[in-house]
Parts: C-alpha cells; structure tokens; sequence
C-alpha cells in the first residue's frame, strides 16, 4: 500500500532567526494594539479581531467540530476582551490570551455536550463545519481526534489556523524547539493512525468482495 498523504503542511521545521523576529513583532504589535484598546481606542480592537478572528474560529471549529457552536464560541471570546476595558491590565502575548479563551470556552462546550447526550440518552450529533470536506480531509479529521489534545491542538493551530510554531510556541508558552517536537510527533503520530485506518477500510472492502463473490458462488451450485 503506498504513503497516505497527510493533507497538512509537508514542512515542519524550527523557524530561522529572522522568521522568529518576524513572529516576535507581531507579538509586540497585538500586544500595543491591545493597550490601545483598553486605553480607549476602538480602531485597535477592529485590528486585532481582523488579524485573528478567522484562525481563532478555524481553530475552534476543529476543536469542536460544530460550526455554528465555534461561531458562538468565538463571538464570546471576543466580548470578554471587550468586558476587559471596564478593568484594564497589561497583556504581553494576546494570542496566547486569546487562543486560551477559545480554548476553555470549547473544552466547557465539549463537556456539556457530552453531559447532555448521556442525560438524553442520544448519541452525540457532531455538525460538519461550513464548507464540505472531501474524504481525505473527513479522514484527516478522524485520525486527530484520536491524538492527545496537546498534539492536536498544535497541528490545528499550525495547518487550520495558519499560525507558525513560532507563533505558537509565544502563544503557549513554549519554546520553539518544544513546539517543533510536540509538531513532529504529533505528524508522525496521525500519519500511522491514517495508516492504520486505510489498512482497515481496505480489508473490510476486500471482506466485502470476497463474501459476495463466494455468496454467487453457492447460488449458482
């Protein structure tokens, strides 16, 4: 059988210095721009909902798998960076203040709903998000589900978010080479579980062949 192709990024390698510079500024830039805001200044909030609105909610959905509950989740987590100019504080790493909102707000929803379904005695409904994925990518998506959140986390934030390790490892308090370890892993981790879930579909479909065939078989004797 040949090599599954993960559809996520092919390269994940520690940054250079310049790329992590880059990432530093950018840092330095939400973090302005976020004392701005509380300082008064609306124009700054619009800036930083511009520059991560999109990957917070890209992030959340795959998190939770729901689009219109990572829509939800992701408007609330902007209005408690709202609720924050009526008592203000200095934020260093807004992504990382951002990213750890989304992130409780979706774990408390995943919890409840999983509460819910055992009290109702359903099984638990898990909505596509907007746009339809193809087989390779619904693959993908079940393979992450089986890695640890740390790991999933990482590779969600880096090839569904598009935020760089660099980036990342800021957000999370890590450094770049734990970042780019915890990446690695994680790719070659959901690569074998890819693997193994091919290997699968494949011998249930040649089972499939196999007992229709010997089916004809006996009725033509």
């Amino acid at each position: 059988m040949s090599q599954f192709q993960i559809a996520l990024p092919t390269s994940i390698v520690p940054g250079a210095n310049v790329r992590a510079t880059t990432d530093a500024g950018i840092n330095d830039r939400d973090a302005r721009l976020l004392d701005r805001f509380m300082a008064g200044e609306d124009a700054a909030f619009v800036h930083l909902f511009n520059a991560h609105n999109h990957k917070l909610y890209s992030y959340c959905v795959n998190i939770v798998r729901d689009a219109e509950a990572a829509e939800d989740i992701t408007q609330e987590m902007w209005e408690k960076v709202l609720r924050m100019r009526v008592e203000p504080r200095v934020v260093k790493n807004p992504a990382g203040l951002f990213v750890t909102i989304v992130r409780n707000l979706s774990l408390n929803y995943l919890r409840n709903r999983r509460k819910y379904a055992v009290l109702d005695g359903t099984e638990e409904s898990i909505a596509a998000p907007h746009h339809e994925r193809t087989e390779q990518e619904e693959m993908v998506i079940l393979a992450l589900e089986k890695l640890s959140f740390d790991y999933r986390e990482v590779l969600i934030l880096n090839a569904y978010s598009g935020y760089s390790l660099e980036e990342i490892a800021v957000m999370l308090g890590k450094s770049r080479e734990a970042i780019w370890k915890r990446a690695s892993r994680a790719r070659a981790q959901l690569s074998k579980i890819v693997v193994r879930m091919l290997e699968t579909e494949e011998r249930t479909a040649f089972g499939v062949v196999r007992g229709t065939s010997s089916d004809q078989g006996e009725s033509n004797d």
